[in-house]
């Protein structure tokens, strides 16, 4: 009963939590904050409750793997946000999504999760360079929209955690990284806001996904050897260091610029001067 109850609460009630965040602080910072393992975690926490440390060590295994759909859709929908209507958008970075998927469950190669981990990096600093710092605001949306949200993460992770027998638990695991969420979040802030706002929901989860993918990588190295607890302590301070880690690549890359763009104005002055 405790299980079942589980099951039923922790995720919707994680949406519910971030979804009063970053509607009070815009699509930005909730894109970071749907970026998170919002449906993987509760999931990998009813997987080890259920059926032990091994097979949730062996989900978080294939969440990693699964975190290149997350990059995929992010990237793509964020590209044609602000270019094309959510009726036409969406359905691309789906397509686009699905095939990243189909790849993660053919191979299982771990490279794909060292492309995600670059694709995420190199997309959160092309963000950072070229937005600027005044986020969009959020519009007002349907009524419905945080109930679905709700409804959708509680159903992933309810069907997941009943269905990993039969899957096992790799496929579960890459399944439980599916961007359902941000499917669901990003028609509805484009719709609302504007493509602006939708692509920086896309970006924002694009800089949260490197975290995501330490969190689950720790939680598979870690779970069987040191117990549920210290792995799920660990996780978190790897999903901090990789969300830090991305913070200082975005910082990075702007300074050189402007060190570079100093330097051509230093130049072209003393040249000026030279001639004058």
């Amino acid at each position: 009963m405790e299980v079942l109850l589980l099951k039923a609460t922790l995720a919707p009630l994680l949406i519910l939590l971030t979804s009063i965040a970053a509607h009070r602080l815009g699509p930005r910072f909730g894109g970071r904050l749907l970026g998170l393992p919002l449906s993987t975690a509760p999931f990998l926490v009813i997987l080890c409750v259920e059926h032990g440390p091994q097979a949730a060590s062996d989900a978080a295994r294939g969440a990693a793997l699964g975190q290149l759909t997350v990059v995929t859709f992010c990237l793509v929908y964020a590209r044609l946000a602000t270019k094309m209507r959510p009726l036409k958008a969406l359905p691309i970075a789906v397509l686009c999504g699905v095939i990243a998927e189909v790849v993660v469950v053919l191979t299982h190669s771990l490279w794909l999760t060292a492309i995600a981990i670059v694709t995420a990096v190199a997309g959160a600093v092309v963000w950072s360079s070229t937005s600027t710092d005044a986020a969009p605001q959020p519009g007002r949306g349907s009524r419905w929209d945080l109930p679905s949200r709700m409804a959708v993460s509680g159903a992933v992770v309810l069907i997941l955690t009943t269905a990993a027998p039969l899957l096992g638990p790799v496929l579960a695991g890459a399944l439980s990284a599916l961007p359902v969420l941000l499917i669901v979040m990003a028609p509805s802030v484009h719709r609302t806001a504007g493509g602006e706002a939708a692509a920086s929901l896309m970006y924002g989860a694009l800089a949260s996904a490197v975290g995501t993918i330490a969190f689950v990588l720790v939680l598979s190295a870690t779970l069987v050897p040191v117990g549920p607890w210290v792995a799920f302590a660990l996780a978190l301070g790897g999903m901090a260091t990789g969300d830090a880690t991305v913070r200082a690549a975005r910082r990075v890359v702007p300074i050189r610029r402007l060190e570079v763009s100093g330097d051509f104005v230093g130049q072209r002055d003393r040249q000026r001067s030279a001639v004058g």
